[in-house]
């Protein structure tokens, strides 16, 4: 469900709405925080003229201070402690505050230690004013995670941890009457490489088939026998075996009897 990638431990949550529904923000938020059993933690801020007091932020940021020592009084688990905010749409702000005190009043609840989340929405095309894209991009500077509703059907999502590491992926997203179902889409290099992690080539399938276990055969048969004593290795040279004769020429100096010395011994 896409409650399980908004509802992290991410503190500020932006979200960019291409498809001007800015009347849903605060339903469509509270179902993804309901989904989660965080329902009853939610905190608002009075919409309408009354967001052009600055006490009316003011008095949010003590209400969050109150209730994190009430749940800590009744001895609640420290990971259940805090609130979530679901500011008004940024829109809706930027008609009463300028954007230095909004920029300034999210940096004060995404330190703050009674807060747990912070949720803010964004309708690019409802931004009137001259320095709605800087103002855009501050916001998402400011925020740890940004879900951009792309399409009926596509949706991208941002996330960025406090490491420095930083997702981008992308989704397909089925409305129902009960949950909000999303399914990771594959970018281009993700679906090559898949697809050549699965593929299985004709020569590499021969090559397995012929060498199955990469064992080796160590015996000859009859015929490899005959073919390998026959076989001439070009370093060998071949002879033929000659009888040898000793011919002795004697020298002049010689003393050659033609009695034989040893006739006598009957050798």
């Amino acid at each position: 469900m896409l409650s399980n990638l908004i509802v992290t431990n991410q503190k500020v949550i932006l979200i960019i709405d291409q498809l001007n529904r800015e009347r849903i923000a605060l339903k469509f938020i509270g179902s993804l925080l309901h989904e989660q059993g965080e329902g009853k933690e939610i905190k608002t801020l009075p919409i309408g003229t009354q967001l052009k007091h600055v006490a009316s932020f003011e008095t949010l940021l003590n209400e969050c201070n109150n209730n994190n020592n009430n749940q800590l009084n009744q001895s609640e688990p420290a990971t259940k402690t805090g609130c979530n905010i679901i500011l008004p749409t940024l829109a809706d702000l930027l008609c009463y505050q300028t954007p230095a005190y909004i920029f300034d009043f999210i940096n004060k609840l995404r330190r703050s230690e009674h807060v747990r989340r912070v949720f803010l929405w964004a309708s690019p095309q409802h931004l009137q004013h001259p320095d709605a894209d800087y103002i855009l991009a501050g916001c998402e500077y400011l925020s740890e995670l940004v879900l951009r509703l792309e399409t009926d059907t596509t949706l991208s999502l941002i996330s960025r941890k406090p490491g420095g590491g930083v997702t981008n992926k992308r989704f397909t997203c089925l409305v129902s009457k009960t949950e909000f179902q999303v399914t990771p889409l594959l970018d281009a290099g993700e679906t090559i490489a898949l697809a050549a992690a699965t593929k299985i080539q004709p020569h590499d399938e021969a090559v397995k088939s012929s060498d199955p276990g990469g064992t080796f055969k160590i015996e000859l048969d009859e015929d490899e026998v005959v073919a390998r004593n026959a076989l001439t290795l070009p370093y060998e040279r071949t002879s033929e075996t000659a009888e040898g004769n000793i011919i002795y020429t004697p020298d002049a100096d010689d003393d050659f009897d033609d009695e034989d010395p040893d006739e006598d011994l009957l050798i």
